[in-house]
């Protein structure tokens, strides 16, 4: 829609509008910019060289009779930004094929808007480029499209435009844009300037080759010494990114590609079972479910498919255990109870938050956090305690003291762990002395250092002698039993015979019975013996 001469004076003369004087508005005639399109001539550098140009006018006016130089044409700070946004706002309307008419060029809110939009795609224009993702084992070359396709939406190329639209799908678009949204300069179906650019900038402008072999250059990179190297090559010297990216995509990344990921996912969410009787804890096999609908979503873009709803992933999570532990299976059912609208049969992260706090394998890690007592003996052995001591006379800490440390120290401390020092140099070991007097080591500080090596030793050191005292514990403990057997055994048959030849005869005609006797006599004192003993470590141990 063309600007009638009303609009145009509209334009460029109302307060609401660019707020110029008629003398001028006149005066920018001579300037080249007589009607609105004329603006899209210009740019920050020619407005602000049109700016001095009203300030020294050159030649002569009759002033009442008076010939004086042509006195200043005023171009305020308001009008001088609204001329620069509107220039921006009529290149941007025939970059996306949108007709200029009045109701699109207000100020206010369709200029306004448009500005904040342009402002923060000039900000990340000026931002380092982000990282570029490369095509690797992990990030297999169907997840890699769209991640890089997500960098070409965060880079800003040569015209002001994020270099997605390079590669979008359709390189010729319509030539009628579609209606404006409300108050705003682009249209409602893509939501802000930053997208509509992206899917209507044309590609015949001549910045487009600039932004094309920009793309080309970061696929080079991303497939950098793998085998999809190849497949870019014959667009190496034209340089053509779009090309380059979608032999990419229809070679490795096609429909097949998306189909075999998609029956990949849906089979895990089908098939994959979950018993708790591995490591695999609840909270992992949860995230494999999620995961799945996340893949299953990007493979729904690139092929038809009906994802499953709410109620559905619910279900197949809750079929998918297989688990007896009595507290989960409680909490199961009363997930499939709560089979309201809000309720957790129709929302997976409710349901997964509720079941986790009862998965056994967590449970069970939890309990074997604690350490039999001869480990845990073990375990308070650490480097800080190997090197610790306490001094004699004084009682100081014989360790690596911080200067704020040492300063708090008494001479009296600071002598005992000075000799501490000068004992362990004439013993061999290794020690660096600070300027201070007290130990030296890294970032400052007195005490003793101890290499690495030394710790490893004393640890190791320790160890051995832990084992060596508990299984000595245990020899000792059977040899005891032992005798215990052997000297009950003497004191049971010594009791059951008699001197002389009546004795022996007793003894002869007793023998098996005080033999029995005795065995009784010992199972039942030893039982004794080890209750009584285990009392005592009980108490021991409290």
């Amino acid at each position: 829609m063309v600007f009638t001469n009303a609009q145009t004076t509209s334009f460029f003369e109302d307060a609401d509008q660019m707020a110029l004087s008629n003398r001028t508005r006149v005066q920018l005639v001579e300037e080249g910019i007589d009607n609105v399109t004329d603006l899209s001539d210009f740019d920050d550098a020619s407005l602000k060289q049109v700016s001095e140009n009203l300030k020294r006018p050159g030649g002569t006016v009759n002033a009442q009779g008076a010939i004086v130089p042509t006195p200043p044409f005023v171009l305020g700070a308001k009008s001088y930004l609204r001329l620069k946004v509107a220039t921006k706002l009529v290149k941007y309307y025939e970059t996306v094929g949108r007709d200029i008419s009045s109701t699109n060029m207000k100020w206010d809110p369709v200029m306004k808007s448009f500005n904040e939009h342009w402002e923060a795609l000039v900000d990340r224009k000026q931002e380092d480029t982000p990282d570029i993702p490369k095509i690797t084992k992990n990030l297999a070359i169907t997840k890699w499209s769209e991640a890089f396709l997500d960098f070409l939406h965060r880079v800003v190329g040569s015209r002001t435009i994020p270099l997605a639209y390079v590669v979008r799908e359709n390189e010729i678009v319509p030539a009628t844009a579609p209606n404006r949204a409300t108050n705003q300069p682009y249209a409602e179906e893509y939501g802000s300037v930053e997208v509509e650019l992206i899917n209507r900038a044309k590609h015949n402008h001549a910045l487009f080759r600039d932004d094309n072999a920009k793309v080309y250059y970061y696929l080079e990179e991303a497939s950098r010494t793998t085998s999809f190297a190849a497949s870019i090559k014959p667009f190496q010297r034209s340089k053509n990114g779009r090309g380059a990216f979608l032999a990419l995509v229809s070679q490795y990344a096609g429909e097949d590609k998306w189909r075999a990921e998609l029956k990949k996912q849906d089979d895990l969410l089908h098939n994959r079972k979950w018993k708790g009787n591995t490591n695999l804890s609840l909270d992992r096999f949860i995230s494999q479910h999620r995961n799945a609908f996340v893949s299953m979503t990007q493979c729904a873009e690139h092929v038809p498919f009906q994802l499953p709803n709410s109620l559905s992933r619910v279900n197949y999570l809750l079929d998918a255990i297989e688990c007896n532990d009595h507290a989960l299976q409680a909490s199961i059912a009363l997930v499939r109870n709560d089979d309201g609208p809000t309720g957790k049969m129709n929302d997976f992260e409710k349901t997964s938050s509720f079941l986790l706090p009862n998965c056994p394998v967590s449970k069970k890690r939890n309990q074997s956090g604690t350490k039999r007592s001869f480990g845990a003996t073990v375990s308070e052995i650490d480097a800080k305690t190997i090197r610790t001591g306490v001094g004699k006379s004084t009682g100081v800490a014989l360790r690596f003291h911080t200067k704020k440390e040492y300063a708090a120290l008494s001479k009296e401390e600071k002598d005992e762990l000075r000799e501490h020092r000068d004992s362990l140099q004439t013993q061999g070991k290794s020690r660096k002395l600070s300027s201070s007097g007290g130990m030296k080591k890294p970032k400052g500080g007195h005490g003793t250092s101890v290499s690495a090596a030394s710790i490893e030793k004393m640890v190791a050191s320790a160890l051995t002698k832990s084992l060596k005292d508990h299984v000595k514990a245990e020899t000792d403990e059977a040899d005891a039993e032992k005798s215990m057997k052997e000297y009950i055994l003497s004191v049971v048959n010594t009791s059951g015979t008699g001197k002389g030849k009546s004795g022996a005869q007793v003894a002869s005609a007793t023998t098996a019975s005080s033999t029995s006797i005795g065995s009784a006599m010992i199972q039942s004192i030893l039982k004794k013996a080890g209750e009584k003993s285990s009392g005592n470590n009980a108490k021991i141990s409290e």
